[in-house]
């Protein structure tokens, strides 16, 4: 038998709502990663809230701050970058889509002259851009925000629209199901929770959040000879989580 293939770490960073998210759970997905580091690093979407440019109705305290946003942002960024990962990825969910809709509607002239790649300067940092409702593919497995389903039964959906293994964001549910045929071929749909702050959440019913919602994000491993991926959910309880077999906690007096 030859030598197992060399494995390469993936770090997936669920739906951080960036600069509402919750900040010990956002530094207790970082202690993970500074341990996995990881080759892939995978940002599924609405890294970002942009809730200054969204078309909801909005708290005036918090109603027009972009540049605190984009700042947030770019800070959280930077810790990522911290991690070392070799090729990394950052896909556009429905709230970075706030903004083109808000140039397209608001300041046509800038709208080819602002976008999330600029603000946040991903090519320079090293991430590859991928627009909302686009996916990118990480071996044999698919990557993107969503397929336009929500709930419960969107885990179910996107399987069914990609017909292969599939990542997705968007729900902010803790999921993970495989499907198989009648030729034995076996393919998955995963969703990893949430890094967001429920305290900020204004337009949907608290109760509804809390029961819905979970904290957490992904690990796995890919086979780079085979293509194969191997995935991970990672629940955050009580602000604890365990990967490969360890125990972490997040740091006290971060909200």
């Amino acid at each position: 038998m030859g030598a197992a293939p060399r494995l390469e770490p993936i770090l997936i960073v669920s739906d951080a709502h960036i600069p509402y998210h919750d900040r010990r759970a956002f530094d207790l997905m970082l202690r993970v990663g500074r341990t996995l580091k990881p080759t892939h690093l995978i940002i599924i979407g609405d890294f970002l809230d942009f809730y200054a440019v969204s078309a909801h109705s909005k708290d005036p305290n918090r109603a027009r701050q972009l540049e605190v946003e984009i700042g947030a942002g770019a800070d959280a960024l930077d810790q990522l970058d911290q991690l070392g990962a070799q090729r990394k990825v950052y896909i556009s969910g429905n709230h970075e889509a706030r903004l083109e809709r808000y140039l397209a509607d608001k300041a046509p002239e800038l709208f080819n002259l602002v976008d999330v790649p600029s603000l946040l300067d991903l090519k320079r940092r090293g991430w590859v851009h991928v627009p909302y409702r686009k996916d990118r593919q990480l071996g044999k497995l698919h990557l993107t925000h969503d397929v336009g389903s929500a709930g419960r039964n969107a885990v179910f959906r996107c399987l069914d629209t990609y017909q292969h293994s599939v990542v997705t964001g968007h729900t902010h549910r803790l999921a993970y199901i495989v499907e198989g045929n009648a030729l034995g071929e076996f393919k998955l749909s995963a969703q990893f929770g949430w890094l967001g702050d429920a305290k900020h959440v204004d337009y949907m019913q608290s109760a509804k959040v809390l029961k819905d919602w979970a904290l957490g994000f992904g690990v796995g491993y890919l086979n780079p000879k085979t293509g194969y991926v191997y995935l991970t959910p990672v629940p955050i309880v009580k602000y604890t989580c365990v990967v490969n077999g360890r125990m972490y906690e997040a740091p006290l007096g971060r909200r």
